[in-house]
């Protein structure tokens, strides 16, 4: 899964999660207003990740694998989860595991 981020320099992290069928850049149009006062988070999830080639796991495995990774960056301060369709189940997973 790879991680795309955005405005690094600021203190409020969001995490957006694209729905099924569409790529990360769903949120191209976003970005540009977001980033400016806040820092986003955007995963390519599994199966839709143009620079890893890899297949769609599970919502679970892929929760796991983002709140693992925000751990490690020191993002578990997150003002905003949002996510539709599958991004969404993935939000409803993170928030289940705390």
């Amino acid at each position: 899964m790879t991680i795309h981020e955005f405005g690094k320099d600021n203190d409020k992290v969001i995490v957006l999660l694209h729905p099924s069928v569409v790529m990360w850049d769903y949120f191209e149009y976003v970005i540009p207003l977001l980033e400016k006062k806040y820092h986003l988070i955007i995963p390519a999830l599994p199966g839709y990740d143009p620079d890893n080639k890899s297949d769609f796991t599970s919502v679970e495995e892929i929760s796991a694998e983002l709140e693992e990774w925000l751990n490690l960056n020191g993002l578990s301060n997150v003002k905003c989860l949002y996510g539709c369709s599958m991004g969404g189940s993935i939000v409803v997973r993170l928030l289940a595991n705390n």
